[in-house]
């Protein structure tokens, strides 16, 4: 070989390493950049899932809220009712007084009323057996048609005055 051929192979090879430097250096680059792009997807990708977590955290937080505030009104109802339980006990224990006292007074009256037989503690009696009419089993006072209204001295004028 010459060395005219030599220096042109020599030539050609290097020329040949250096477009396969330069198309290694690019690929390479290439690479890179396609690693850059795939890191900023998973950046983007972490961000939409962080995003994601506060919001789903808002709203644990706010259902925990919602919660507590139900569980709250629930405390407060549960005492409301306990509170009109008891008022509703005094007011039946009033009631009660008040009846056993109405009937004490209607057995007075009706002890005084010479119209009204009675017993020695004032219960009525019915007059053709004797029996008392106020036993549990007999009929309630204010049903009774066995004395006027007018006569019996045990009722307020709104019995007797038909306009009240």
């Amino acid at each position: 070989m010459t060395g005219m051929t030599l220096a042109i192979i020599i030539v050609v090879v290097l020329v040949l390493v250096a477009v396969a430097a330069v198309l290694m250096r690019r690929g390479g680059a290439r690479k890179v950049e396609a690693e850059r792009a795939h890191a900023q997807e998973i950046r983007e990708d972490a961000a939409q899932h962080d995003r994601e977590l506060r919001q789903r955290e808002a709203d644990a937080a706010r259902a925990r809220a919602e919660s507590d505030l139900a569980q709250a009104d629930a405390r407060q109802r549960q005492l409301d009712a306990e509170r009109l339980e008891q008022e509703a006990d005094e007011r039946a224990a009033s009631a009660d007084e008040i009846r056993s006292e109405r009937e004490a007074r209607l057995r007075e009256a009706d002890r005084h009323d010479p119209d009204v037989p009675t017993d020695d503690d004032g219960h009525r009696l019915d007059p053709e057996t004797g029996e008392r009419l106020d036993r549990a089993d007999g009929p309630d006072r204010a049903d009774r048609t066995d004395v006027p209204d007018e006569a019996r001295t045990d009722l307020g004028d709104e019995r007797r005055d038909p306009t009240v």
